[in-house]
């Protein structure tokens, strides 16, 4: 019984395979469509009369070389305004886009764009106006006492003179014995008091006069701390350098400031460029006050600049120059903007066809071609640059080929 029953069990076990596997190979068949009545090989159907088609030939045109080199949107004029002295800020009036005015002849003061802690030099000031004040008044004393040492000199000159007479009298008397040795003695003791008297009243003089020249310098240096401290005090108000706009604030109010650390960016508007750094093989084609194509990408839409500046100068690790181009002032230019300048180089050759024969699918291109029996067929094409309403075919067309108009 073990035995039969075991056959039994072997026996189903094959015919469960041998079941599968016609199972997988009528499957088969069926997906190769073996149960599916074909068509007998035979030649193909003929095409019926070609279409009427509006159609334009393929053409080689030559178009100028424009290699472009990318740059940065900038101002002719712009300026990190910063402080002259260290100090507080104490006040600031402005804020990042206002418009400001610079300095003019007969125009309106320039605007104020900060303010800072003036206090230390308005004491600086006051002080040195007070010592003016009392260096004038010692000056106007000394001169008063200047014109009565004069006063006393000349009184001392003239008794010296009289006494001088006196004496030549009396020593010529003397010799003709018409005077006394007394009184010739006497009359020398006049004229040497009156030339003691006459020496001490110009010592006088002179020492009055040094002592003028001593205020006067002391009054120069104190006029010059003054001047000084009335620039420094000049320097607390921050004004802008020329009319522009205020495009960067770096300061708050209660920050320190120092000489050269910038606290505003000012920029004006009206003098657009760009700065590119431009290949060193290109720019022997390039010249000052040359024109050439300029975009700037946000902008979408190109113009013509005129090349300003090249700088005489290389980078030694980009082989590059900055070239500035001057671009007419359009809405919404920012300095910082990404831009692109054209450099010409010649000319090259390229198929053509009219924009609108090129249809897009995806990112792919394709357009129909008149074939020889006249009917349309599609081909895949590569695009490149577009000239107006032409646009180049990179691959996929051949010269005078036609192809289909929508």
């Amino acid at each position: 019984m073990k035995a039969g029953s075991k056959a039994w069990a072997t026996s189903k076990e094959l015919l469960k395979a041998s079941g599968v596997m016609a199972l997988l190979i009528v499957l088969m068949m069926w997906l190769s469509g073996a149960f599916v009545q074909k068509v007998s090989p035979g030649p193909p159907l003929p095409k019926g009369e070609p279409p009427s088609l509006k159609t334009t030939k393929v053409e080689l045109k030559t178009f100028p070389l424009i290699l472009e080199q990318v740059g940065t949107l900038k101002t002719q004029r712009e300026a990190h305004v910063s402080s002259r002295i260290m100090a507080q800020v104490r006040e600031i009036l402005v804020r990042e886009g206002d418009e400001v005015i610079g300095p003019s002849p007969n125009g309106p003061s320039p605007t104020i764009m900060a303010k800072l802690d003036d206090r230390d030099i308005q004491a600086k000031v006051r002080q040195a106006e007070s010592q003016l004040q009392a260096i004038e008044k010692a000056t106007q004393s000394a001169r008063s006492r200047l014109k009565a040492a004069h006063s006393q000199a000349d009184a001392a000159q003239a008794e010296l003179e009289r006494a001088s007479r006196d004496f030549g009298r009396t020593e010529e008397l003397f010799k003709s014995k018409a005077a006394t040795g007394q009184q010739l003695d006497h009359a020398k003791a006049q004229r040497d008091i009156a030339e003691a008297r006459h020496r001490a009243a110009l010592q006088e003089v002179e020492a009055i006069q040094s002592e003028i020249r001593r205020i006067e310098a002391q009054r120069n240096e104190v006029s010059a701390a003054l001047a000084e401290a009335k620039v420094m005090l000049s320097h607390t108000v921050i004004t802008a350098p020329f009319s522009g706009r205020v495009t960067r604030k770096m300061v708050e109010v209660g920050d320190m400031v120092a000489p050269g650390k910038p606290m505003f960016l000012v920029e004006t508007a009206l003098e657009p460029e760009i700065h590119a750094l431009v290949s060193e093989t290109l720019v022997p084609l390039l010249q000052v006050g040359q024109r050439v194509q300029v975009r700037v990408d946000s902008l979408e839409e190109a113009t013509e600049g005129v090349v300003r500046e090249i700088v005489p100068s290389a980078d030694p690790a980009t082989r590059t120059v900055l070239v500035k181009v001057s671009i007419p002032r359009t809405k919404g230019l920012v300095s910082g903007l990404f831009a692109r300048i054209g450099v010409p180089a010649g000319s090259y050759k390229a198929l053509v066809v009219p924009q609108r024969a090129v249809r897009e699918v995806g990112q792919l291109h394709f357009v129909e071609v008149k074939g020889e029996d006249g009917h349309p067929q599609r081909r895949f094409v590569t695009v490149g640059s577009r000239h107006g309403e032409m646009v180049e075919i990179l691959s996929g067309l051949k010269e005078g080929e036609e192809v289909v108009l929508p």
